[in-house]
């Protein structure tokens, strides 16, 4: 059973070692973004008709399946977020090492918003210091960036032919709905089982419905997603995401 503890940053070292559960957990989070480099990797060099950064920003979403097994919040900030924002920050547009700009995280990173990937790294970070007793919407919050807003720019440049806000389409938001509701509903299922299985302990589901819930979470996130910058999207959803699901009990 995964016993997870709130501590203070300030005096964890002094009060924490950092443990088997910890460890395991990096080693999984680092071998599914390495995995899901490597399959951006080869779409890329296939020359798939498709927005493969879009799908390396999904995929990277599936950490929330991983990241409940951290015992506290320390090893996830020391081995998880921190080093994820200055491998951003040092790879984007506004960083002044052009080797840096080299590599496929530069290049990822060129190819969108300038900090928009330094902003997913920082949600992470702020969710971990923020949202660590309320992980069940944390997770969500996540899900809500990765699968809804990623899914809403694959299918609204792909088929989008109704404008409705900004260059946003109609066909875009549905997407947004559809993919956040799904996952909404696999992640509530998926974190029930482990809370009674007895291996998630820190966060409760309250007893409602969870289809319920998934499609209040969808039409929230394509709202949100409708009408946030673009550049600012990967704090903005899944902050104001995660609050909401707070505001619902979980």
């Amino acid at each position: 059973m995964t016993n997870r503890k709130s501590i203070n940053i300030c005096y964890a070292f002094q009060r924490e070692m950092f443990s088997a559960e910890d460890l395991l957990a990096t080693v999984l989070v680092y071998l599914l973004l390495a995995a899901v480099l490597v399959l951006f990797i080869v779409l890329r060099r296939k020359k798939v008709d498709i927005d493969t950064r879009k799908v390396l920003h999904i995929l990277t979403g599936n950490f929330v399946f991983i990241w409940w097994m951290y015992e506290s919040q320390l090893p996830m900030l020391v081995f998880f977020a921190f080093p994820f924002m200055a491998l951003l920050l040092l790879s984007s547009p506004v960083s002044k090492l052009d080797f840096m700009h080299r590599n496929v995280i530069g290049q990822v990173s060129a190819e969108g918003h300038s900090l928009g990937l330094f902003f997913y790294a920082c949600t992470i970070a702020v969710m971990v210091l923020v949202f660590f007793e309320n992980f069940v919407a944390a997770s969500i919050g996540i899900i809500a960036m990765t699968y809804g807003d990623g899914f809403s720019s694959l299918v609204g440049k792909r088929h989008g032919k109704r404008p409705i806000y900004k260059g946003k389409t109609l066909e875009g938001s549905l997407a947004a709905f559809a993919a956040t509701t799904i996952m909404t509903y696999v992640v509530l299922l998926f974190y029930d089982m482990l809370i009674a299985g007895g291996h998630y302990t820190i966060s409760t589901i309250p007893d409602v419905s969870f289809p319920l819930v998934a499609l209040a979470a969808g039409i929230f996130v394509a709202v949100v997603e409708l009408i946030s910058p673009g550049e600012y999207d990967n704090l903005i959803t899944p902050l104001a995401t995660a609050a909401f699901l707070v505001l619902l009990g979980f």
